[in-house]
């Protein structure tokens, strides 16, 4: 049998050769679409589509062999199709499908070179990027690491700025016990040992400097003049009244001046920076305010003089009463890019910028980066690592002692658009620009079936919360908020977990921490505490705002995050927060596959009726096509019913079975519950299927109805999972709503469960035939209800779900480029032969999922 299967397989990858030869011509509703999407795309190549991609490295890997994919666009995004090839003119297929902005590619091999292309689908157009090439590689000797959990400094070969065989450096410094400034240079032979620390500037030039604060100092060298720019905020001791600017320049090792402590041109300005254009301009970027705003309303740029002493205009004004602070200006590729965080004191905040081709023309509306709270820190300054990579220099006020005080994020640009995103450690070189994201193991949650515990509209739905996007989240419904509550997530594979990042909703002003744990399972009902994230005592919980980074230990399929509370800075005894998440990503390694749950009950009437027991004029009987069924007359008192508590507790079950129904009117066919108060049930009639659940009898129903012909057989399959429902027609989805809530774990305990039987007294009794039950105290998924790992239709990579991923897989065979773990799942067709219709008809499916 063995050898006959391989001789098959020889003889089906021949066809499958011959077949790629003419694949161009024949496949007019495929092949031709997909070669054209890099070749034929340029006429629709958009300025308004940003695409970036990184290659980044595992935790203890030696090669820089996964990439991460981000992209943004000023259009209105119905959908995002990636695409990726090995030659960058042909054979591009999509490797993701959806509306998230960011996609991880695990499946890389290094030396060679992989192209990426971005379809966006808007307002009835497909536009496109340009497309991005990277080359997996092993990682370059002599990269040192940055550690964004703990803490670490970024590690130069040389320090200061260079001038003949000496290097200085300066830095804005106080008297022991005093609040004076001065400006001390130290000097160096190598640019590593410093010494010889000069006064050039303190309050004998200005005695504004004999008693003062200083922040956000910004000293830069201009080599073209040999000149050193240090301009800083000034305020008194205490307060932030003045809003006065620093300015002191001079020659290293020669004569420094201290020009001005004032208000340029009569304006307060606080958070600044300072910037050089390629043809010498200096320009003051300051978060300032117009007479009769508050501090930091709007943010001014000013040009400065010859010598960079003094500004002698302004340029223009931005962002006018939106209060961003903390500016940070650099040119990249022609463009300028203004990075600015929003103004919350101390506290994490959103980072965003703003883009431009003229500093005095027209800039872009702020662009949301990074997540709400910049990964619990304070948007930046951006370090410049020889013009090859950048990082963001992002600050954290409110931290515990424990954990680092800057969170350095790997930023990249593409046309007008900047991304940049977290990652717990990177590799890098500062002296050759070499830079390496390292994450703690592949993403293994985005896109895979998520849950809650709360009911969310479809905009907020849990998915959102693991789909890629910063900008979108899980928010639950707010009739029906409650603390505490959980997110979940089913990895579809046992996973050795890592690491799992949270994205929190934060408030400007009323900021938050969270308590929550994590757990993990392998079943999908018992589960095992990974994390403990709840004391408040503690400076990690309550010191971190808007983001948390946790490292794990343990293996499980299904993740969950329970979420007891936020608390509060500003009021922590009233937590009006409506539960919501941003994002969760979990890392970790595959380690096996799923193996599909056992059904609780499983019942299919040849060998009797299992732990049910039958009343009324219940009974099992016999046809030729079903064999034994079970039949329910529908006279009074005709009910099956399971055993009290059979799903006391749940919150995720399945209930399968194949029914034929001969009933109209007000009955259950299943139900479980309490009584008309609490209970969940549904009802297959002649013309429809209805399923109810609630906790506050019918008043409160979440309702699902769908009509079909009730009176032939068909399989049922009812998941709920949370307050994610689904009802599976003959193993097609036909219903879905992220808004139950009235969920069985919330009905108390000693709850009932029967066949046939309402919790109304008015109602009838079911009246028609059930078959095959099968009940599991978990939530399947669409592969374990269509056929579980390894059996589920298009599934030819192996890896249990039917994705874009079998489309790609499939075109490598076909074009002799890669292998298929299950080819007689991709036989579509089904004509024992793997060819270019099978591949028709996968895309079609795609399309339609």
């Amino acid at each position: 049998m063995e050898k006959s299967i391989s001789i098959k397989g020889i003889l089906k990858r021949t066809a499958a050769v011959i077949c790629s030869a003419a694949m161009l011509m024949t496949m007019s509703s495929f092949g031709k679409n997909v070669t054209s999407y890099a070749v034929n795309a340029s006429s629709a190549v958009s300025d308004d589509i940003g695409l970036v991609g990184n290659l980044f490295c595992t935790a203890d890997s030696s090669s820089a062999d996964h990439a991460e994919l981000q992209w943004a666009t000023t259009l209105s995004a119905e959908s995002y199709t990636l695409y990726r090839s090995t030659d960058p003119e042909k054979d591009f297929v999509p490797v993701y499908e959806g509306s998230g902005n960011s996609f991880e590619d695990d499946d890389m091999k290094t030396g060679i070179t992989y192209y990426y292309q971005l379809k966006v689908k808007s307002k009835g157009k497909e536009l496109y990027s340009s497309v991005k090439s990277l080359t997996p590689c092993a990682l370059p000797s002599g990269l040192s690491t940055y550690d964004n959990q703990k803490g670490s400094n970024l590690v130069y070969d040389t320090n200061g700025y260079k001038v003949g065989n000496t290097y200085y450096s300066y830095s804005l410094k106080k008297h022991n016990g005093k609040d004076d400034i001065y400006l001390a240079e130290t000097t160096s032979s190598d640019g590593k040992r410093f010494g010889n620390e000069r006064n050039v500037a303190d309050s004998s030039q200005n005695s504004a400097l004999a008693s003062c604060k200083i922040e956000s100092v910004h000293i830069d060298y201009i080599p073209e003049k040999n000149k050193v720019v240090v301009w800083a905020h000034w305020e008194k001791p205490s307060g932030y009244s003045d809003g006065k600017a620093l300015v002191i320049t001079g020659t290293p090792g020669g004569q420094f001046t201290v020009h001005h402590v004032y208000n340029p041109l009569g304006i307060q300005v606080r958070d600044m920076a300072i910037f050089f254009d390629d043809d010498g301009t200096g320009y003051l970027i300051a978060a300032a305010n117009k007479e009769g705003q508050g501090a930091n309303a709007t943010m001014y740029i000013f040009r400065m003089n010859d010598d960079y002493s003094d500004v002698t205009e302004v340029v223009t004004t931005l962002f006018e009463d939106q209060y961003r602070e903390f500016p940070n200006l650099i040119k990249k590729d022609g463009y300028y890019f203004l990075f600015t965080s929003q103004a919350a004191g101390w506290y994490p905040s959103s980072g965003a910028y703003s883009v431009t081709k003229d500093l005095k023309g027209k800039w872009s509306e702020l662009r949301s980066i990074g997540n709400t709270s910049t990964f619990s820190s304070q948007s930046g300054w951006i370090v410049n690592m020889q013009d090859k990579n950048y990082l963001m220099h992002a600050y954290r006020w409110l931290r515990a002692s424990s954990t680092s005080g800057t969170t350095l994020c790997p930023l990249y640009f593409d046309k007008g658009f900047a991304f940049y995103d977290y990652c717990p450690y990177f590799k890098y070189n500062t002296s050759t620009g070499d830079l390496y994201p390292v994450q703690q193991g592949e993403l293994l949650s985005q896109d895979r079936p998520a849950s809650s515990s709360l009911a969310a509209k479809s905009g907020n739905s849990p998915a959102k919360a693991f789909d890629g996007s910063y900008q979108s989240s899980f928010t639950a419904i707010g009739d029906y908020k409650k603390w505490p509550f959980y997110l979940q997530v089913d990895l579809e594979r046992v996973c050795e977990l890592a690491n799992i990042q949270t994205s929190w909703y934060i408030c400007k002003g009323s900021e938050g921490y969270y308590t929550y744990t994590v757990e993990g399972s392998l079943d999908g009902h018992n589960w095992t505490k990974l994390l403990d994230h709840t004391n408040k005592d503690s400076e990690t919980v309550n010191k971190t705002y808007g983001f948390n980074s946790d490292m794990l230990s343990g293996k499980a399929r299904y993740v969950r995050l329970n979420v007891q509370n936020a608390t509060l800075q500003n009021n922590p005894n009233n937590n009006w927060y409506t539960p919501t998440v941003y994002e969760v990503k979990v890392f970790g390694t595959p380690v096996g596959s799923a193996v599909k749950p056992e059904p609780y009950v499983d019942i299919d009437f040849e060998n009797g009726t299992g732990n049910l027991s039958l009343n009324g004029g219940a009974s099992v009987k016999q046809d030729a096509q079903k064999g034994k069924f079970l039949y329910l007359d529908g006279s009074d008192n005709t009910y099956g019913e399971f055993p009290v508590g059979m799903l006391d507790g749940c919150r995720d079950y399945t209930v399968s079975m194949d029914i034929k129904s001969e009933s109209e009117g007000n009955f259950f066919t299943f139900a479980a519950g309490k009584n008309d108060e609490k209970y969940v049930f549904f009802r297959v009639a002649k013309e429809l299927f209805r399923f109810a659940a609630t906790t506050d009898s019918w008043r409160d129903e979440t309702e699902l109805v769908y009509d079909l012909n009730g009176t032939e057989w068909h399989n049922y399959t009812l998941v709920v999972n949370g307050a994610d429902t689904k009802l599976y027609l003959d193993g097609r989805e036909v219903l879905h709503t992220t808004e139950t809530h009235g969920q069985a774990a919330d009905m108390g305990s000693g709850t009932s469960c029967y066949l046939g039987k309402s919790y109304y007294s008015d109602d009838s009794c079911f009246k028609g035939s059930i078959d095959n039950i099968k009940i599991y105290r978990t939530a399947l998924t669409e592969s374990e209800i269509s056929g579980g790992a390894g059996e589920v239709t298009g599934d030819v990579n192996g890896d249990g779900i039917f994705s874009v991923g079998d489309l790609a897989a499939m075109q490598k065979f076909l074009l002799g480029r890669g292998e298929l773990a299950n080819w007689k799942n991709g036989d579509l067709c089904q004509d024992n032969v793997i060819d270019v219709f099978d591949l028709c008809l996968m895309r079609k499916l795609i399309i339609s999922l």
